[in-house]
């Protein structure tokens, strides 16, 4: 069969249009989201295909985001978008004190089938305001699921089974992986909301990543020496943490790397390692990729230091295993652009 080669946002928009042909019940809510490339993409074309369920509203995420609430609470399976992180945090407290806590507040047989979506992270120009992630301040919020799609494969999946779930799900997209490209089927898939993703299997050290990093990661894989035996994991869900997969691969191997694309402190990798450190006796010392502590700068100068890159990566790999590290320099498109690749 040929394959499909989707960007991250044809791939999401192609699962919101199924999953709205499937199910009435289904409506996508947010700014701009009725526009011709409507949030980056991911829902562009729709409001003419379903111009009853594709709402576009004003600039009031509160409200937007409580409305949404209520409409899940009485049955319908919302779809709201949020373009910045910065500007969803004007409805932390629908999220948070509310889509969280309502099922249990009310006996159990009450679900808010709400699913946010949230761009975040890293892009070209967007300086300290607007490059945030905070996934260590949603990861912390007992009732909500949190999950950040990585591919193109696994943004499709991630959306039709955060549909198929009952309970509040928020969907943490970073920007740079928009326009990567993989293979991915047409037919509407599930996959696990809350298990993490093995992409490479290896013995010599485990690296685990999500998002922007992954992608990172697999670019890094592919310019070390091929006797390096690396496992990488995609975290996938970080609320909950699949615990059980990372310390399996880490007592086969017995390093650990966790790349963050954000600080250091409360962050993904931090969780990770306390798992870890919880469940086994580790024989080398875990290390982590993060940015620095500061808010990201806006200037390219700046920023050139800012993120992990792939060679970044690679070398902490070999210096981790005694290896020769590598010297080569990137471009300014490797360094600021967002990636464009086709995954294998």
């Amino acid at each position: 069969m040929p394959k499909r080669i989707l960007k991250f946002t044809e791939s999401f928009k192609e699962a919101t249009d199924q999953l709205m042909e499937k199910d009435k019940r289904v409506l996508v809510l947010g700014l701009g989201v009725s526009y011709p490339n409507g949030t980056d993409g991911m829902t562009a074309g729709l409001k003419a295909k379903y111009e009853d369920r594709i709402l576009d509203t004003p600039v009031s995420e509160h409200a937007v985001t409580g409305m949404a609430v209520g409409a899940a609470i009485s049955g319908l399976k919302p779809i709201v978008h949020h373009g910045r992180v910065e500007f969803s945090m004007l409805a932390v407290d629908q999220m948070f004190t509310q889509a969280a806590k309502w099922n249990y507040m009310f006996g159990g047989d009450n679900p808010v089938p709400l699913i946010v979506v949230i761009a975040v992270g890293r892009q070209w120009g967007n300086g300290p305001q607007h490059t945030q992630s905070l996934y260590g301040m949603f990861g912390s919020v007992a009732g909500l699921k949190v999950i950040i799609p990585s591919t193109p494969y696994m943004a499709k999946g991630l959306l039709a089974a955060a549909h198929a779930d009952n309970n509040p799900v928020v969907m943490l997209l970073p920007r740079w992986v928009y326009q990567v490209k993989e293979d991915v089927p047409e037919k509407l898939y599930v996959v696990s909301l809350d298990k993490a993703r093995v992409v490479q299997k290896g013995k010599d050290i485990t690296v685990v990543a999500y998002g922007d990093g992954l992608i990172s990661a697999i670019e890094a894989l592919q310019i070390i020496d091929k006797s390096v035996s690396v496992e990488l994991i995609d975290v996938v869900s970080i609320n909950p943490i699949d615990h059980k997969t990372i310390a399996k691969s880490v007592a086969k191997t017995g390093r650990l790397l966790c790349i963050d694309t954000t600080h250091a402190g409360f962050s993904v990798g931090s969780e990770v390692i306390a798992g870890v450190a919880k469940s086994m006796v580790l024989k080398h010392k875990p290390i982590t990729l993060t940015t620095p502590n500061v808010p990201c700068p806006t200037s390219t100068v700046l920023t050139e230091d800012f993120y992990a890159t792939k060679v970044d990566i690679a070398n902490t790999i070999l210096k981790a295993l005694e290896k020769k590290t590598l010297k080569q320099k990137l471009s300014f498109e490797e360094l600021h652009l967002a990636p464009t690749i086709t995954l294998p």
